[in-house]
C-alpha cells in the first residue's frame, strides 16, 4: 500500500515504486491511498492502479478556517484508513508524502504493519518529519534530509526517475548553434515568463546563434508569444505543454526550470546544465534547498526570485551559451547526482523490512 500524493513530485515517484515492486513478482498487486482533492485521483487511475480515498486535508500554511475543518476531519481520515488497512491487510505500506500519509501510516503502525517512508526532497514536509518518529526504514532522495527527519538510519537512495530520462540520446550537434529550454512546470510559472520575456532584450547578441524552447503553460502562451515575436528571437518554439519532456532536456545546452525534487532529478539523468529559480513559496523552502545541492555540485546556478530582474537572468544564461566547455561541465556535474538505482533500492528495502517482520 502507498499513502500519499497531491502533486506530481509525490505520484510520480510513488508510481515507479509501484511498478518495480509489481514487475518482481506477477503475484503481487499494490494499492494507493489518496485525498479528493490531489491529482492522484486522475494519474493513479491513469497509471493502472487501485485508488482508494480517505477525508483528510493540510494543516501547514493554511488559514484558521481551513486548519479548523482538516482538524475535524483527522478522526475521520484515522477511521478510513484504519479500515482500508484491514480491508487489504498490506505485507508492507509507504509513505511518500502528502495529507493522506499520515493516517494511514499510522494506522498501519498500530496494526502491526510494516512501515517505511521515501522523502523527495532536502527538506522534508511535516508529515515525513512526524512519521519519520514511528516508522520501520526511512528512504531520501537527498542526504540532506536525514538529520532533518533525525534518522541516522536513514538510506540515501535518490529519486525514482523514468527510465527515458537517463536513456535520452542528445542529437548531432547543429553547428554553433545552442538550445535553451524554459520551463516551469506543467502549468507554467509566472515569475519564469515574466523574467524571460524581459531578458530577450539582453540576449539579443545570440540570435543566430541560439534556439530556444520555451514552455508556458496555457494561461499565459499568447503573452509570452507576443514578447518573442517582438524580439531578436522570433522564431523560438513557445508552447502551453511539452510532453513527453525527456527528448527536450537531452536537447537542450541550457534548461532554465523550478527546482522541484522531481525536475532536479530529471537534470541529474539527462546531464543537462541549469540555471534554477526556485519557487519561493515552497514550503520550508525546499526547492531553494534542492537547488542548492545542485550547485554544490556544480551542476546549476541558483537565482532566487528574490534576485530575479530581466537583466540577471538575460546575462546568466548569456555567460554559460557563450562558454560551451563550462554548459559541459555543469552537465557531468548534475549527472554525478543521478541515481538509476532509486527505485530498485527503494523496493529492496521494502522487501527487507517485510522479511524481517
Amino acid at each position: 500500500m502507498i499513502a500519499g500524493g497531491g502533486t506530481g513530485g509525490h505520484i510520480y515517484p510513488a508510481i515507479a515504486i509501484a511498478q518495480e515492486f509489481l514487475a518482481r513478482d506477477a503475484a503481487r498487486r499494490a494499492v494507493f491511498v489518496g485525498t479528493e482533492r490531489g491529482l492522484e485521483k486522475t494519474i493513479v487511475p491513469r497509471a493502472g492502479f487501485p485508488l482508494e480515498l480517505i477525508s483528510v486535508g493540510g494543516l501547514k500554511g493554511k488559514g484558521l478556517g481551513e486548519t479548523i475543518r482538516s482538524l475535524a476531519r483527522l478522526p475521520i481520515g484515522f477511521v478510513q484508513a484504519w479500515r482500508l488497512i484491514g480491508k487489504h491487510r498490506p505485507s508492507v505500506v509507504l509513505g511518500v508524502g502528502g495529507y493522506s500519509s499520515g493516517p494511514v501510516l499510522l494506522a498501519a503502525r498500530l496494526r502491526g504493519a510494516p512501515t517505511a517512508i521515501h522523502e523527495q526532497n532536502a527538506f522534508p514536509g511535516v508529515t515525513n518529519r512526524l512519521l519519520a518518529k514511528v516508522v520501520k526504514v526511512v528512504a531520501v532522495a537527498f542526504a540532506d534530509a536525514a538529520p532533518r527527519l533525525k534518522r541516522r538510519d536513514a538510506v540515501v537512495t535518490g529519486n525514482p526517475i523514468r527510465k527515458e530520462f537517463f536513456e535520452a540520446q542528445r542529437p548531432t550537434a547543429n553547428g554553433q548553434r545552442r538550445t535553451l529550454l524554459i520551463f516551469g512546470g506543467s502549468q507554467g510559472s509566472h515569475v519564469i515568463n515574466e523574467a524571460m520575456a524581459g531578458a530577450l532584450l539582453f540576449l539579443a547578441r545570440l540570435k543566430g546563434r541560439l534556439e530556444i524552447v520555451h514552455q508556458t503553460g496555457t494561461r499565459e502562451l499568447e503573452t509570452v508569444r507576443a514578447a518573442y515575436r517582438s524580439s531578436a528571437f522570433d522564431d523560438a518554439r513557445v508552447v502551453p505543454y511539452l510532453d513527453p519532456i525527456a527528448g527536450e532536456i537531452a536537447a537542450a545546452d541550457l534548461v532554465v526550470s523550478r527546482a522541484g525534487a522531481m525536475t532536479i532529478g530529471e537534470l541529474a539523468a539527462a546531464g543537462r546544465a541549469a540555471i534554477l529559480i526556485p519557487f519561493a513559496a515552497a514550503t520550508n523552502n525546499h526547492q531553494e534547498l534542492n537547488a542548492r545541492v545542485m550547485e554544490r555540485a556544480g551542476g546549476a546556478m541558483v537565482v532566487t526570485e528574490s534576485a530575479l530582474t530581466p537583466e540577471r537572468l538575460g546575462l546568466a544564461i548569456a555567460e554559460i551559451i557563450n562558454d560551451p566547455d563550462r554548459a559541459v561541465r555543469m552537465g557531468m556535474a548534475a549527472r554525478s547526482l543521478a541515481a538509476p538505482e532509486a527505485t530498485k533500492k527503494i523496493v529492496d528495502l521494502l522487501e527487507k523490512i517485510v522479511q524481517t517482520e
